[in-house]
Formats: C-alpha cells, sequence, structure tokens
C-alpha cells in the first residue's frame, strides 16, 4: 500500500499525530518527571529551576534550522520528509546515549547537557513537521488537524510523564532510554514509509523525481529568505501575536517549574503520584483538544484563543488566593485536571493562529522563528521561578501566573488575523 499525505486527509491527521507524539515523549521526561524525580532528590528549588530553563533553551533556537530547510532539501524525497527522518533518527541515537549513560542522574552537568540534546533533535525535528504541515494540510483543515497534533504531543507527554516516572525510580536512565528507543524508533519507521506526494522517492535508491510543486517554492538563496522573512514578520498581527504567545507561553512554564515543588517537597507527595495525576489530565485534555480545532475552524481561532486564556487565568488567580486549600487531595486534582484541559485549549489556537500566519514560500523559517520566540518565553519561566521564589510566597506567583496570562489576552486581541492574510495572500506564492 503506498502512503501519501496528500491524497488521504486520515493518513494526514494520522502521521502528523505520531510525528507530535516524538515532541511529547522528550518534554514528559524534562519538564515533568525528571522535575518530580530531583525535587524528591532534595534538589533545591534554584538547581531544578536552572536545569529545566537549560534543557529547554533549543527550542529557542529553532530559528537556525528553518532557513536551512527553506534553502536545502532533498526534493526528489519530499519537501520536508528528509529532515523528519534525520531529526528522528538523531533522537534514536538519544535514546541510546541515556541508556549507556545511567551515572548521569548522579552528574547535574551530564544530565542537562544530555536533555539539553534531547530537545535540540526535538526542536529540529518539530520545525521539519511543521513546515509539512503547511505545505500538505489545506487552509480548511488546519484546525482540525492541530488538534491530532496536540492530541499527539499530549500523548508522548503523558506517556512519557507516568513511565519515565517509574522507570526513573526502578530502572534509572536505562529505563527512560529504553522507553525512548522503542518509541522514537518506531516513529522513525513511519516517517520512511510515508510520502508528502505522489510521484517522490520512498528511500534514495527507490525511483522518483521532485514534484514541479516542490521546485515552484524552492527558495535560491538564504539572501532571499532573509527578505521574505522580514516582509511578513513584522506586519502588526505578526508582532501582536509573538508577543502574546510569549507571554502566555512564560507563564505556563513558571507553573509546570512551580506545581511539582509545592506538591512533592512542600505538601509531601511522592513524584510518582504528582506524575501520574499529570499523564491522566494531560491524556484527557489531549481528546478534548480535538473538538477545540473542530470549533476554531468554524467560529474563528481568537475568540477561544483568548477564552481558553482566561479560564487559565482564573485558575491561577484562584490557586493563589485558595492557599489554605492545598492541602486538599480533592482540591489537588481539580486544579491538575482544570489546568491540563485549559492549556490544551489554547495551546491548539496558538499553534492555528501562527500558521495562519505563515507565507509558504518561508513557511518553515517563518513558524520556526515565532515557534523560537515564543518559546524562549517557556525557557524563561523557569529563570522568573528562581528570581521570584526569594522575594514572593508560592501563593503570590500564582497570582503573578494569572496577572501575564491576562497580560496576553490583551496583546491577542488587538492582532488583526484576517487584514494580515490579506496582506500574505497579496505577496504571491501561496499562504500556509
Amino acid at each position: 500500500m503506498t502512503l501519501i499525505l496528500t491524497e488521504s486527509r486520515p493518513l494526514r491527521f494520522f502521521s502528523f499525530l505520531v510525528f507530535y507524539l516524538a515532541q511529547g515523549l522528550p518534554f514528559g521526561l524534562v519538564v515533568i518527571a525528571l522535575p518530580a524525580f530531583l525535587a524528591e532528590r532534595d534538589w533545591s528549588v534554584a538547581a531544578i529551576a536552572s536545569f529545566v530553563a537549560i534543557s529547554q533553551l533549543p527550542w529557542s533556537f529553532k530559528l537556525l534550522a528553518g532557513p536551512l530547510m527553506d534553502r536545502y532539501s532533498w526534493l526528489s524525497l519530499g519537501r520536508r520528509r528528509p529532515w523528519v527522518i534525520f531529526a528522528q533518527l538523531a533522537l534514536l541515537l538519544m535514546g541510546l546515549a541515556f541508556a549507556l549513560l545511567p551515572l548521569a542522574l548522579d552528574d547535574a552537568t551530564l544530565l542537562t547537557g544530555l536533555c539539553f540534546l534531547l530537545m535540540a533533535f526535538a526542536a529540529m525535528q518539530d520545525v521539519a513537521v511543521d513546515g509539512m504541515a503547511m505545505d500538505v494540510l489545506p487552509v480548511e483543515e488546519q484546525g482540525r488537524a492541530n488538534g491530532f497534533m496536540a492530541l499527539g504531543q499530549v500523548l508522548g507527554n503523558a506517556g512519557a510523564t507516568v513511565l519515565c516516572a517509574f522507570l526513573l525510580q526502578s530502572y534509572g536512565l536505562v529505563g527512560v532510554g529504553g522507553l525512548l528507543i522503542a518509541g522514537f524508533g518506531l516513529i522513525t519507521l513511519w516517517s520512511v514509509l510515508v510520502r508528502e506526494r505522489p510521484g517522490e522517492k520512498l528511500l534514495p535508491w527507490t525511483p522518483g523525481a521532485a514534484t514541479p510543486r516542490s521546485l515552484a517554492l524552492q527558495v535560491d538563496s538564504l539572501g532571499a529568505i532573509g527578505r521574505n522573512l522580514a516582509k511578513v514578520i513584522l506586519l502588526p498581527a505578526s508582532l501582536l501575536l509573538m508577543a502574546g504567545t510569549f507571554v502566555f507561553l512564560m507563564a505556563h512554564a513558571l507553573w509546570l517549574t512551580l506545581a511539582p515543588i509545592v506538591v512533592v517537597q512542600q505538601l509531601g507527595y511522592a513524584s510518582t503520584a504528582y506524575s501520574s495525576w499529570t499523564s491522566l489530565a494531560t491524556l484527557l485534555a489531549g481528546v478534548s483538544g480535538l473538538a477545540v480545532g473542530v470549533y476554531i475552524d468554524r467560529r474563528g481561532i481568537r475568540l477561544f484563543y483568548a477564552v481558553f486564556l482566561l479560564l487559565y487565568a482564573v485558575l491561577a488567580v484562584l490557586v493563589g488566593v485558595l492557599e489554605g486549600s492545598w492541602t486538599s487531595p480533592l482540591f489537588l486534582l481539580g486544579v491538575v485536571f482544570l489546568q491540563a484541559f485549559f492549556y490544551q485549549g489554547a495551546f491548539v489556537c496558538f499553534i492555528a493562529a501562527h500558521m495562519r500566519l505563515c507565507w509558504l514560500k518561508v513557511a518553515a523559517t517563518q513558524f520556526s522563528l515565532y515557534m523560537a520566540w515564543v518559546n524562549l518565553g517557556r525557557s524563561l519561566g523557569p529563570k522568573l521561578l528562581s528570581e521570584l521564589q526569594g522575594l514572593l510566597a508560592y501563593a503570590q506567583i500564582f497570582l503573578v501566573i494569572g496577572g501575564l496570562l491576562l497580560l496576553a489576552i490583551a496583546l491577542l486581541w488587538l492582532a488583526d488575523l484576517p487584514a494580515h492574510q490579506r496582506r500574505v495572500a497579496a505577496f504571491g506564492s501561496g499562504h500556509a
């Protein structure tokens, strides 16, 4: 059976779900399971925050990959697929590195370095997959596809969170490495089997050729990419959406870093219990994201994005105000599940909104710049915690999170997406 993305909507949705699994696996390990495990081993707040911040930095360097993918590719294998395969193979090798270096759990520098490289290759894979999505997805499918992509990331995140929590306790990094090898190995195989368009090669030595569309969209120089990028990135809606999402992800990362410290160190719950709660909540939220994708295609992205950010902000403020309720298991479970649902809804909207901003001619570079910029906010969230934890109580930091999310809503609401799309359409050569 021939698997061609442009010829099957179910195949497109399933494939992007699978590719986003590869991004969820590192996040579940590095952002949730390992911080909770390290908190249980009495790492300081500053040390955990530094580990998370440095490990996530590669997501802010995604812009370095975008121009390379727009300028260079093995077009007979597909416009983006060769880069997806390369990144998947690198992730597979990182799984092997974790398995071969179990003593890294006792060496903060080595552990941070391993996680930094893991995130670097995951970020590269993300750029390639997002570029592929904008190339093969019709505009009217992007919202629903983002729901499947978000679900894939959630499944990887939730699975890695709960499995790595138990593997770390029982087998250390050897068990974690085995999980990564199995997961990345299967996803690599799928990236090899699925082609973008009819007529392209399955493997370098099989028959096939570059399609006329891929040849037409190929940019001849890095200078041309830079000029086209500046033309589209500096439009008002682009700048406003970048600013709003930067603040949103900074607030979200601040929450993610603070929560396990409060639950495990202050309230005394086991890291495995916290990871299990988070995993189940994230999984259920991911399924709900499929419905969000359908509705934003029909009703508009900006409204739903703002609503989910507002719900997230209200939750953060309530957690800060109701500090006396933190000792209640029912309260904690409610917060964990609500936070997962509100974030997932906002996540689906933010990916779809930034795709709508993109110009196909430089889509990989443009989208990677957006994601690099907003993920810098994700990396600065843990750093902000290390600065605030000596000045404010934990309850007050939750109030800060709520304030940041309200600021994100204000910036988002000023962005006029339809006007932006009309201006990009006037540039020619297609819109993502």
